[in-house]
């Protein structure tokens, strides 16, 4: 039985792109991106926070290639770097495993809404050489229409191709779908079709736009992969606040994981969950109706998602069993530190996924301390049954999604 455990990396780099990411309570990433005010507890804000198109939707996720990855304050999602046009000027990004469509904000602004504030200047397209339009008779803008599971518009006046990216807290990103020079690391791919926001409803944080690491072929994963002739995987590493984490995308070291089959459905990757255990007490997941236990993977929900009937039963079982805290009256997911016990203890939780391979969640991943010692379960419940698993269990860990193999893999503790 495989037991995933934070061990030393073991990575196989060669050819590899790069990508970094922050903790929204890093400092400054090369100015553009900063250091939010303090952290909130995410509990009860998942549909606020969360940044993934999976989540936000109205319609219920050779060499190698990485880049670096930041969490994004309030909005809660992992920021990385990227550089877009001809000369090339960089932007800072939401990481989002749920979604398969990028786009930035882009200069000139629409009249209807227009531009949100962002860190960082707004791609200019007019001075980029090698920026262009991408026309309604465009392949990619037929495909662009799947990719963001919306019809998409047509200029008559200029035969340029629009779209529009819905969620399901009716905010929305809006604009012309266009191609342009992409630079990640130290490769440079021509030619990457991605949205030209102009138009916005809603929040998005104040980040650039969302890159989207999908399974269409319009992703971000999808077109540097065959742009850059490399394997379609990708390893990340979501970072705490005082470290740096990645996402490298291409090939990595199957000796390093333990997998579990990876699904797809509606262009968002999930799992087949088959356990929660609190200290070996194994909860039950079936409901009444023998509902699927899909786990859907996704970078931009800050926490794990479950049915309130699960949720529940997790929250029993930790109160039952954690030591020198007591339940808070009113908020079941957390509890307040008894100052007169010197034994504390936190029950130990693993998820388990298909082919016995589990996730063990420290207390990090686990629960959040507030400020007044007070810890809070890094869990949410679902309205309408999903599973989802959110970035604080993902984080201070490394993860491969294999696309190709479809596959997730965590790592195994080698000795």
């Amino acid at each position: 039985m495989a037991v995933c455990t934070d061990e030393k990396h073991h990575s196989n780099t060669s050819g590899s792109i790069r990508l970094t990411l922050l903790h929204h309570q890093y400092q400054c990433l090369d100015d553009l991106v900063c250091s939010r005010n303090g952290s909130t507890s995410a509990q009860g804000q998942a549909p606020q926070l969360a940044s993934s198109l999976f989540f936000r939707r109205r319609r219920p996720p050779p060499r190698n290639v990485s880049a670096p990855v930041t969490s994004a304050g309030p909005f809660y999602g992992f920021v990385a770097q990227i550089s877009l046009g001809t000369p090339p000027t960089k932007h800072s990004v939401l990481f989002d495993t749920g979604s398969s469509f990028s786009w930035v904000q882009c200069r000139p602004c629409g009249i209807t809404s227009g531009c949100y504030s962002q860190n960082g200047p707004l791609f200019d397209s007019a001075a980029s050489s090698t920026y262009r339009r991408l026309p309604c008779s465009s392949p990619s803008c037929q495909s662009a229409s799947v990719a963001t599971r919306n019809t998409l518009n047509c200029s008559v006046q200029d035969n340029t191709c629009s779209y529009r990216m819905e969620y399901s807290d009716l905010s929305a990103s809006m604009g012309r779908l266009v191609t342009d020079r992409l630079t990640v690391g130290q490769e440079s791919i021509p030619g990457f079709v991605f949205g030209c926001s102009q138009d916005h409803e809603g929040v998005f944080g104040s980040y650039s736009g969302i890159i989207g690491f999908g399974v269409h072929e319009l992703s971000f994963l999808s077109q540097v992969a065959e742009a850059a002739h490399i394997y379609r995987a990708f390893s990340y590493y979501l970072p705490s606040p005082s470290s740096e984490g990645y996402i490298q995308m291409g090939n990595y070291d199957e000796e390093a994981f333990a997998f579990t089959p990876m699904f797809t459905a509606g262009q968002v990757n999930y799992l087949d969950l088959t356990g929660i255990l609190v200290d070996g007490h194994r909860l039950n997941l079936t409901d009444k109706q023998g509902a699927p236990t899909w786990c859907y993977l996704d970078t931009g929900t800050p926490v794990s998602v479950l049915p309130r009937y699960v949720f529940d039963q997790l929250s029993d079982a930790v109160a039952d069993r954690i030591k020198g805290y007591q339940r808070v009256q009113g908020a079941t997911w957390c509890f307040d530190p008894w100052y007169w016990w010197t034994e504390r203890a936190i029950p130990t939780v693993v998820m388990e996924f298909r082919d016995s391979v589990r996730l063990m969640l420290n207390k990090e991943r686990l629960m959040s301390q507030q400020s007044d010692g007070r810890l809070c379960l890094e869990f949410d419940r679902s309205s309408n049954g999903f599973y989802i698993l959110g970035s604080a269990q993902m984080k201070m860990t490394y993860l491969v999604q294999d696309i190709e193999k479809s596959r997730m893999g965590f790592p195994i503790n080698f000795q």
